[in-house]
């Protein structure tokens, strides 16, 4: 069984967020990014039509290509706020 964050190779990761102050308020941001960093050292960024909009979170579906560590970075922008998480998660790869 794998471990929270631990994900199996050749599965896809829901990478969600929940745009949120530093009080922990919801809004409704203008603009969003997320950026994807993988174990090579390549980042992914995508946005817009990209992320999906749920009712009160955003959610981007990621396939990695290969086992390590990955770090993700969300960020958030409306009018005065801005809104950065950073993040991350396990690939690995296990036989049974």
């Amino acid at each position: 069984m794998a471990r929270p964050n631990e994900y199996n190779l050749g599965g896809n990761v829901d990478i969600l967020s929940t745009p949120t102050d530093l009080q922990d308020v919801f809004f409704v941001p203008q603009e969003s990014r997320l950026s994807i960093k993988e174990p090579s050292g390549t980042i992914i960024t995508v946005s817009g039509a990209d992320i999906t909009v749920a009712s009160g979170y955003m959610v981007y579906e990621y396939k990695p290509p290969t086992v390590g560590w990955y770090q993700y970075e969300w960020w958030h922008r409306e009018d005065t706020k801005e809104v950065v998480k950073t993040l991350g998660f396990e690939v690995t790869d296990k036989v049974y």
